[in-house]
């Protein structure tokens, strides 16, 4: 089992008035567990961030499910900064047969093509990439770089352990493993120095040999010059930098 969220999350900005309708499936997931007398607490929180288009106002919001016990939704909530939350997504519990394949072949087939169909939308049409969705944005980068030759996995919507795709291979013998965040922004909303933080403590957390930022928009200058000092342990894709690697993946 596995808690989630289900519905729709709209918010609207403090400062001008604007409304937004937030894919739940961007929502980047944390948890947290707390002893109790009946065992451990644990809070899944689901968060995210967007800068308004009209204003430049930062959000950041997130919805917050306890589970307690274990393996029962105890009760929600939620907090916001920047913007009230208009309509929240219900927290839910999903129950799975542990003998089920997530990830059929016919699952993963259709995923490709359909990830194959999106790079060649792109490369047509930049601003075709604000147009699909989160998912698809990450199925997109996955495609990229299997066609450089890592095996991909893409993790769960939520539960992702803080990295969207896990990407590994082999050189010379030595396995070597890369965590990739993707964040499919819009073009005005530029990915922070915070985020490229967060994604630095998920590669030493994990010990993987490197993480990547991968968005559809650009990265301010502090997330740039953070990234640089770390040399080798991270790395930032910009839009630019995506469009090059898929025109060279063809």
């Amino acid at each position: 089992m596995e808690i989630g969220l289900a519905g729709e999350l709209i918010i609207k900005c403090l400062d001008c008035g604007a409304e937004y309708r937030i894919h739940i499936d961007s929502l980047d997931e944390e948890t947290f567990a707390y002893e109790r007398n009946m065992g451990d607490e644990v809070e899944h929180d689901f968060y995210g961030e967007c800068q308004c288009e009209d204003c430049g106002n930062v959000m950041r919001f997130t919805i917050k499910a306890f589970e307690y016990p274990v393996g029962a939704l105890n009760y929600c909530d939620e907090e916001s900064d920047g913007c009230k939350i208009l309509e929240s997504p219900e927290s839910v519990v999903n129950y799975y047969d542990s003998d089920f394949d997530y990830y059929e072949e016919e699952g993963i087939r259709q995923q490709v093509s359909g990830a194959c169909a999106n790079i060649e939308r792109v490369l047509r049409d930049k601003e075709a990439i604000y147009d699909i969705t989160p998912r698809e944005f990450e199925e997109l980068v996955a495609e990229v770089f299997s066609q450089q030759g890592y095996n991909v996995e893409i993790t769960p919507a939520t539960r992702d352990g803080g990295c969207d795709i896990i990407a590994t291979k082999e050189i010379s013998g030595i396995p070597y493993m890369i965590l990739i965040e993707c964040k499919k922004y819009s073009a005005r909303h530029k990915v922070d120095v915070q985020l490229v933080r967060s994604l630095l403590g998920v590669q030493s957390d994990r010990k993987a040999n490197k993480a990547i930022l991968v968005t559809s928009s650009l990265f301010t200058r502090d997330a740039r010059q953070f990234a640089e000092r770390q040399e080798h342990l991270i790395s930032l894709v910009d839009i630019n930098d995506l469009m090059d690697m898929m025109r060279n993946a063809r």
